[in-house]
């Protein structure tokens, strides 16, 4: 299933990418996220660059808790009508159940679903579809990282969940994720990515609620179209890399695999799921290759005229 990130996504991480010291154009370009795209303001991307982003500020920040830090600087309302869908219903339960709904205005590779509920507590359950490895982890981390901020700004009050649950395995040190979480009940390697809230909580009313302003967002929100099911496609960034290396390498396949920060097995996975393969990949970028060396002889001739 192919899924897409609006770009406020892998720009969120950037931004504060940058306020650590690290150079979010060349993290862009490392996560085959152009300049251009990342600068835009509408578009939709690969849901693979998201938690690439996260695997490699991780990696360049040396800081194995570096998703939690940088969550520590999100604020209400930097993904937009997707913020202010959630912020301006009337309680803390309204606002949890409306990301559901509207979260394909951020992310078609997230769900957030009610899960178990008693009469004292309310958990919600986070799936990612497409990811895999230690980006997975670090986009699980973020999303419900980003529940939980927001569920403190929205209330104005330093609410903290009763419980995580995580799939991943347990870090070496938990401190990272008590200190963020405010909840010392984590548990890792368990069945489903989730948060719990006690009822009462979720009763809590919003200090950024407007019910009226609500009203409007979601008839809004239901009049855009769907989001494309993708948009920065594999064969795309398969045919920019190859443009590159076309002359210069005689081990093709791994080559354009480490440029684009992956095995070869699953760069020919990707291309299979898109309809198309490595070997066909590589003759049409051989073809646009040969068009360009070859003097179009109507062009010279034009040329010549004037």
């Amino acid at each position: 299933m192919h899924t897409s990130d609006t770009v406020t996504l892998p720009r969120f991480v950037l931004r504060h990418a940058a306020r650590v010291g690290i150079d979010p154009h060349r993290l862009a370009r490392q996560a085959g996220l152009p300049d251009w795209l990342a600068a835009a303001d509408t578009a939709r991307v690969a849901s693979d660059i998201y938690p690439r982003l996260w695997e490699l500020l991780t990696h360049e920040s040396g800081d194995p808790d570096a998703t939690l830090r940088v969550l520590g600087e999100y604020r209400l309302g930097e993904f937009g009508l997707f913020d202010y869908l959630i912020s301006t219903a009337e309680t803390l339960y309204d606002g949890l159940t409306a990301i559901n709904p509207y979260i394909g205005a951020v992310s078609t590779n997230f769900r957030f679903e009610a899960g178990v509920q008693t009469e004292t507590e309310s958990s919600f359950d986070l799936h990612m579809i497409n990811a895999e490895g230690l980006g997975r982890e670090l986009s699980v981390q973020s999303g419900l990282g980003l529940v939980v901020s927001r569920v403190r700004q929205m209330t104005g009050r330093g609410i903290d969940p009763v419980r995580m649950s995580f799939q991943q395995r347990a870090p070496r040190s938990h401190a990272a994720f008590v200190d963020y979480f405010g909840t010392a009940d984590l548990e890792f390697g368990a069945f489903r990515n989730s948060v719990t809230y006690r009822v009462a909580d979720l009763e809590l009313p919003h200090v950024t609620a407007d019910p009226m302003l609500a009203a409007v967002l979601r008839r809004h929100a239901a009049a855009l179209p769907p989001p494309p099911p993708r948009a920065t496609e594999w064969p795309d960034r398969v045919a920019t890399a190859l443009a590159g290396v076309l002359d210069e390498s005689d081990q093709l396949l791994e080559e354009v695999a480490r440029r684009l920060y992956t095995s070869p097995r699953t760069l020919q996975r990707r291309l299979a799921e898109s309809g198309t393969t490595w070997r066909l990949e590589v003759d049409r970028a051989r073809k646009r290759h040969l068009e360009q060396l070859t003097p179009d002889p109507a062009a010279a001739q034009r040329r010549e005229a004037l």
